[in-house]
């Protein structure tokens, strides 16, 4: 067997036998008789008292249910059970969904605990802002799930480095073949027809333009509940999904391509909404002051910033339209204003919250724009591209396109390749994660912080702890020491806690590799980059239960955007039902083992542009290879354990 091969396969074993192992330790416990269970769970909003329980396999489970404050439901997922509970009442409603449509009056629900795992009881009946986030957890032991998940975890880790020691060891290290790359405006016919048409931009951004005023309108004045109102659901729900798991990993910043908010002031700089530019070479006639924007704020800390300002008042931002709609039309009106003063698409570079993220996460994109010949590109002496011509704009970005080795800042608006006069610019297909240079520390800490919200939104919004939901819930809770709380956990670990672990991981690493020629703040700053991948593995797996869970109620707002009683598409009255929630951790366990291994993959990638010696490379590695695993786990068991 070729020794590659023997290696993969050794490390797969690695990988099944940790799988198992922690299953199995937890068979040698003595087998535990069934027994009877008898629970008395109080619901109030937004929150269930007891929120866990804990049985045993087999164990006949009695609840008696009652509500403090409104009506709330009970839906325990896996177990077709769903509830009605009033206040002040002992008998509530209970049906079983899959066979029964009308409730029965009970005293208690009883059912036996025949499927092992971690199972959620949810709130069924629309109650307030935050009910599409009150839940508690059923915990059927052994949970086998959680810790083969955890075992993986643990062997992907092993697996992992065993694979980068040896291939190090090899001394044939650096002849790997360079990155695929294909060539898609080639490869698919009438794409590069598609792209290069005037009106490509007006036609794809002109429906989310007049979605983004519907939803606006809805914000403004229809219904106040979230889960009734189109402007929650569709961009907090479906957008945000659509976003972080299609558009960033598969399209890069396509989404820059479609957003309405930069597009008024784009229109107005240009002074039409199809036409080519009309000066047939600078774009020196752009409407507006056209100032350039200060070089000490030519960064993304300001975007940092605001998008941690949005963050720490996202449980009200999500929950309340007229909150959305405002937050909506202040960065629209921003936009317009500053693209009044500043250079083309200056807010978005700088300003816009939401750019930081998407400039962090395009990065693993399996798509880019890039010259077809870097050679011919870089002794270019035509400026079409960055001035624009009679063809295209100049760059909205302020790139220069002919030497774009990274997607960060590439907005996806095809003006370069509408320019190019040598037909040099194209879009390449590639492999998942191909950019991997983090340059400053402003992109560094954005890493940080996303990886940070990851953990912070499935504890606060998807876990089953009400206290924290009410800190985050200070419009309507009013909870101000517990909000102050929140904004030291959000603020402090995003922006000291997480960094300065990873400066210890830097400064272990370089003992470790025992060069001391690279500085720990260069693996800081390089090896930040590992939190890309990883994160956005991290928001996609907090995403899909936000959409299978949620998803019945983009179906009901879509016949009744406003809440106001219509049923344009007779969907307004489905009753609220998860898709599948049961079998939801069996996506996301297998996400988070091939993010861990996709991330301590590009780290050992990594380490051979920083050393020379290969072996020490992977020695620096191993402290952030055991950071990236914590919160591996730390994640795991939020959603599994």
């Amino acid at each position: 067997m070729h020794q590659k091969n023997k290696h993969m396969l050794l490390s797969a074993l690695i990988v099944l036998s940790c799988a198992l192992a922690f299953p199995v330790m937890g068979l040698l416990d003595p087998p535990r008789k069934p027994q009877r269970r008898d629970f008395v769970i109080r619901a109030k909003q937004y929150a269930y008292d007891p929120y866990r329980l804990i049985v045993n396999q087999g164990d006949e489970v009695h609840i008696t249910l009652g509500a403090v404050d409104v009506v709330h439901g009970f839906y325990l997922e896996g177990y077709d059970i769903e509830a009605e509970i009033h206040p002040g009442r002992l008998p509530f409603k209970l049906r079983h969904p899959s066979k029964e449509k009308e409730f029965a009056l009970v005293d208690e629900l009883v059912f036996t605990a025949h499927r092992k795992g971690k199972f959620r009881y949810r709130c069924s009946v629309t109650c307030g802002s935050l009910h599409p986030f009150m839940l508690g957890e059923l915990i059927v032991r052994p949970n086998h799930l959680f810790h083969a998940g955890f075992g993986a975890t643990i062997g992907v880790l092993f697996a992992a480095f065993f694979l980068m020691f040896n291939h190090a060891r090899r001394g044939d290290v650096r002849n790997a073949p360079a990155p695929w790359r294909l060539d898609l405006l080639s490869f698919i016919p009438g794409l590069r027809w598609l792209v290069t048409r005037r009106w490509l931009q007006f036609v794809v951004v002109l429906p989310t333009l007049a979605l983004f005023v519907l939803f606006l309108i809805a914000g403004f004045f229809g219904s106040p509940i979230g889960n009734r109102n189109i402007i929650i659901t569709f961009v907090w729900i479906f957008w945000w999904f659509l976003l972080i798991t299609l558009l960033l990993p598969f399209g890069a910043r396509l989404w820059c391509l479609l957003c309405p908010f930069p597009i008024l002031g784009e229109w107005f700089q240009r002074g039409r909404f199809l036409g080519p530019p009309a000066d047939n070479g600078c774009n020196s006639s752009m409407r507006g002051l056209n100032k350039k924007w200060p070089r000490p704020l030519a960064n993304i800390w300001l975007q940092n910033i605001l998008f941690l300002c949005m963050c720490t008042f996202s449980s009200i931002l999500v929950t309340r339209p007229f909150v959305t709609a405002v937050a909506l039309s202040i960065l629209i009106v921003t936009a317009t204003i500053m693209h009044m003063v500043y250079t083309r698409r200056t807010f978005c570079l700088y300003i816009c919250p939401m750019s930081g993220f998407l400039s962090l996460y395009a990065m693993t994109s399996m798509v880019e724009i890039r010259p077809k010949n870097p050679q011919q590109a870089k002794t270019c002496r035509d400026k079409a591209g960055i001035l624009g011509n009679g063809d295209g704009w100049a760059c909205p970005w302020h790139q220069r396109p002919n030497k774009l080795n990274r997607n960060n800042y590439c907005g996806f608006c095809m003006e370069c390749i509408k320019a190019c006069p040598h037909d040099n610019m194209t879009i390449f297909a590639r492999p998942f994660c191909s950019d991997d240079r983090i340059e400053k520390y402003d992109e560094a800490w954005k890493a940080f912080i996303m990886i940070t919200l990851a953990m912070v939104y499935s504890v606060v919004l998807l876990g089953p702890w009400g206290t924290l939901k009410e800190w985050a819930n200070i419009s309507e809770m009013g909870n101000w020491p517990g909000f102050s709380l929140y904004i030291v956990m959000i603020w402090g670990v995003g922006l000291v806690g997480v960094p300065l672990f990873w400066w210890l991981a830097a400064t272990l690493g370089q003992r470790l590799s025992g060069h001391g020629d690279v500085l720990p703040k260069t693996l800081f700053l390089r090896y930040s980059y590992l939190l890309v991948p990883l994160g956005l593995i991290a928001w996609i797996v907090f995403s899909f239960p936000l959409i299978m869970i949620n998803g019945t109620y983009i179906l009901t707002s879509v016949s009744d955007p406003m809440g106001w009683g219509w049923d344009l598409f007779g969907t307004a009255h489905i009753h609220w039902h998860p898709l599948i929630p049961e079998y939801i951790v069996y996506l996301q366990i297998p996400l988070l083992l091939f993010g861990l291994g996709y991330t301590l993959k590009r780290g050992y990638l990594l380490s051979l542009q920083l050393y020379s010696d290969a072996v020490q490379g992977v020695r620096s590695l191993i402290p952030f290879g055991l950071l990236c695993t914590a919160v591996t786990l730390i994640i795991l068991t939020l959603y599994t354990g």
